[in-house]
């Protein structure tokens, strides 16, 4: 598979895949061939360009990273050489266009921080808190065209207090 994500947020659930990978060389059962995240950005006023924190825990790891400006036919190309199954898609930032999922037989599945349908969108853990939910979660669901709108396989509810930060939560 290819893990795509780029956010703190993202970070825990590829650490969960390179455990069920024996660390990410496919003794797990799993075979992790590569994570693909955004490319370094400037932050700050200095313009000091910083990885992002899937990069960071996938270079660590040693796994091959790929961060492309876009998803281009060579792009495409170049993870179809990988021979990818499945994609997995944790808070990575772009809508991934059909001929891109083509490349991987078993489709692909995102998580998203909220109960969908409900708050999709790239803000939905602080929606869900400046809406005053009384409770939230997480749904993975199958990659589709539109920005969270593929069919809905597992959600997590989590009871909010009213406490909570779009960093605790």
């Amino acid at each position: 598979l290819i893990y795509a994500g780029t956010p703190d947020f993202a970070v825990p659930p590829l650490r969960r895949l390179m455990e069920a990978a024996g660390g990410g060389n496919g003794d797990g059962g799993i075979d992790l061939v590569a994570v693909l995240t955004a490319p370094d950005r400037p932050v700050g006023r200095s313009g000091t360009p910083r990885r992002s924190a899937v990069k960071e825990l996938a270079d660590v790891a040693g796994l091959p990273v790929l961060e492309p400006e876009t998803i281009d036919r060579s792009f495409i190309r170049q993870v179809a050489s990988m021979q990818p199954d499945l994609l997995v898609a944790v808070a990575y930032g772009k809508i991934f266009r059909p001929c891109f999922l083509e490349v991987f037989p078993r489709g692909g599945v995102n998580l998203h921080p909220s109960l969908l349908p409900k708050w999709r969108g790239p803000s939905p853990i602080p929606a869900a808190i400046l809406a005053g939910d009384a409770t939230t979660g997480v749904t993975i669901q199958l990659l589709a065209e539109q920005m969270d709108a593929g069919d809905v396989l597992p959600q997590h509810e989590i009871t909010l207090d009213g406490t909570e930060t779009t960093a605790s939560l």
